[in-house]
């Protein structure tokens, strides 16, 4: 590991002027909190400008709970109602199963429109297609609230039915969109737009079942993840998507390109909803060509290299730990799941190690697709920025703060230490609970090329 000679100073906390309007707002909330409770109230949002909550407040950090180490989700309140969500950043929009949907699975608790006293109809029908199947919807409004973040009229959408098999595995009943903009064809605001959140942050520890981290605002200010973190321009329409170079191959101080994208870039989206890398098929049998076989037992991950994702010019290393995972729960009973993974051993076992890759052919305007799921946050802590439309890069320390990738604002990159995870060994996954971009991406995989 490249160590620099001194720390960087700590990090300065964000600050965001407020504009006039801003200001005329938290004095008018803070005179009618003191005057119906003698003291300011600092949880709840002001409602300004109609029903439409907005947010000015410090940075929350929304503890992540961990389901198998493949589902990740936090609680939010849909009309009162507590629901637990996916934090999506390769989906745009809300949506919730709903008791309306009488044949679907219900694992945790859905939303019931008939326990709210907020919910507003809207009844427009909606189809989402995620790739593995549709999922049929109709359009309303309710308040949601997240922490200190509230909003009164959010559109949102209950699920009436679908056919998406990892919906009746989740262990989240809601899918919240993170997506930079507005969903496609829709001019609904998102809930980042109506929670006024302009900037954001995910990281998931790296021990097994430990929790994960969405902070909703901005932890560092924008001079200091300028000067040392990574970070890359979101050139995607659509998505949290951006321009990567071919993916390099590194054992023993020695580098080799394993896959090539056509024209010199592949197209890449930072997805916190899918549970693992998912790339073209073409790019992982390349893979497979050049990688020793993992052995089931997970006794040779020291002898496999480590993967560079080129974005931006800069190597953002995941050693095999990251992208090996030992299979758990009754894989014979996960033939949906299973089908989806690349690197498929003849015989199924509950209990061995394998690459944790799946594939998916999409091409885009960038070329061939990667998507760099849950197994990158593990590593890198990712700031999502909507103002500035980039995405920044921060080694993942304890706890998931985040550490610089260049120490002393010098463009020479810390690499990450293979050391302690040799030791800790793979994630073990079950198979069955497994979120694919399918399911996490709101992207139809059926057409000849995608715009991100």
């Amino acid at each position: 590991v490249a160590l620099a000679p001194d720390p960087p100073p700590p990090p300065p906390r964000a600050t965001r002027p407020m504009n006039e309007a801003a200001r005329a707002g938290a004095r008018l909330l803070a005179s009618v909190a003191l005057a119906a409770l003698g003291s300011v109230h600092a949880l709840k949002l002001s409602t300004l400008g109609g029903d439409r909550g907005k947010s000015s407040f410090s940075p929350y950090r929304q503890t992540l709970q961990n389901y198998q180490n493949v589902q990740y989700y936090g609680d939010l309140l849909i009309g009162g109602q507590n629901i637990q969500g996916i934090f999506d950043t390769g989906s745009f929009e809300l949506l919730a199963r709903s008791t309306l949907c009488t044949a679907c699975a219900h694992p945790t608790t859905p939303y019931n429109r008939s326990l709210s006293r907020t919910y507003v109809a809207n009844g427009t029908a909606a189809t989402h297609v995620y790739g593995s199947g549709p999922c049929s919807s109709v359009r309303g409004y309710e308040s949601v609230q997240i922490g200190p973040m509230y909003v009164q009229h959010q559109s949102f959408y209950e699920i009436l039915e679908h056919q998406i098999p990892p919906l009746d595995e989740a262990r989240f009943a809601a899918i919240v969109g993170l997506g930079p903009n507005f969903a496609p064809a829709n001019t609904e605001q998102t809930l980042l737009m109506s929670f006024g959140v302009t900037e954001f942050s995910i990281c998931l520890q790296r021990q097994s079942l430990a929790p994960g981290y969405l902070t909703w605002g901005a932890e560092v200010d924008s001079a200091y993840k300028e000067r040392h973190y990574a970070q890359a321009e979101v050139l995607g329409v659509h998505h949290w998507a951006t321009t990567m170079g071919p993916v390099k191959m590194e054992l023993e101080g020695m580098s080799s390109p394993i896959t090539a994208c056509p024209g010199g870039s592949c197209g890449v989206i930072v997805d916190s909803g899918t549970s693992l890398i998912a790339a073209p098929a073409e790019a992982l049998a390349q893979l497979t060509a050049q990688l020793a076989p993992v052995m089931e037992d997970c006794s040779n991950l020291h002898l496999m290299p480590t993967l560079l994702f080129e974005i931006n010019g800069i190597g953002l290393a995941l050693p095999p730990e990251a992208y090996t995972m030992r299979i758990t729960g009754a894989v014979a009973e996960a033939d949906d799941i299973w089908d989806i993974l690349f690197f498929r051993p003849r015989l199924r076992r509950t209990n061995m190690c394998m690459p944790a890759f799946m594939a998916i052919d999409m091409p885009s305007q960038f070329g061939p697709t990667w998507i760099l799921g849950m197994p990158f946050f593990r590593y890198y802590h990712t700031t999502f920025d909507r103002a500035a439309r980039k995405m920044y890069f921060a080694h993942s320390g304890p706890d998931c703060a985040p550490q610089p990738i260049f120490a002393n604002g010098t463009r020479v990159a810390n690499l990450v230490s293979r050391d302690q995870d040799l030791r800790r060994g793979p994630m073990e996954m079950d198979v069955k609970a497994l979120v694919p971009p399918a399911l996490s991406s709101l992207i139809d995989t059926s057409v000849q090329s995608v715009v991100l």
